[in-house]
């Protein structure tokens, strides 16, 4: 019953939190204020946009041509069920995303896998990824999860400085099967929400 509760809290919450957009102290009093950006957890209709949004991001991390394959792949995991998405978004367009991946083996604690997470390249240095982290895991941690894990690109410093200032410890090394590219494991024990 409790749990139902918290859960319930938790998305009256989500709905009502706005993370204020930041005024460049340089813009004249006649400018127009951005409109605040506001978190929700996804819904089905957000699946596609976000696929277009991680396909766009790693173009823009990467220096490369938008890959179809790459939004394929993402939608795949998003349409895949048993995840836990949240958007950043302001005037109804999508500047982030954080999935989860419930990942809990019959008889073992639960699990998360945090399996995607993207910030428009426009939108980034803003505080939006970090802050998608945060909600994400302490909607894990309200959920009873008992660790989340992640695998970030061992070349994005950007990305591990933000996990680890976070609280997520790297436990291994390894190599994307997808890409080839070199990995690192991290770990984050969920026993309290993360501030």
């Amino acid at each position: 019953m409790g749990s139902a509760i918290a859960r319930s809290l938790l998305g009256t919450a989500i709905r009502q939190l706005r993370f204020p957009a930041t005024n460049d102290s340089m813009q004249s009093s006649n400018s127009r204020t951005p409109p605040p950006i506001t978190f929700r957890q996804g819904v089905e209709s957000d699946f596609s946009p976000c696929a277009e949004l991680w396909m766009h991001a790693l173009a823009a991390r990467d220096s490369t041509p938008r890959d179809p394959q790459v939004k394929r792949r993402a939608l795949e995991k998003l349409t895949g069920g048993r995840n836990i998405l949240f958007i950043a978004e302001s005037a109804s367009r999508i500047l982030g995303f954080a999935m989860a991946t419930d990942c809990t083996q019959p008889g073992a604690a639960r699990t998360a896998h945090l399996t995607l997470l993207a910030v428009d390249p426009e939108s980034q240095s803003q505080g939006l990824g970090k802050s998608l982290l945060t909600r994400i895991t302490n909607s894990l941690a309200i959920g009873q999860f008992a660790e989340a894990t992640l695998r970030v690109l061992a070349e994005n410093p950007t990305a591990r400085r933000i996990y680890e200032s976070t609280g997520w410890q790297p436990t291994e090394y390894g190599i994307f099967d997808d890409s080839g590219r070199p990995f690192i494991r991290y770990v984050l024990s969920l026993k309290e929400p993360i501030s």
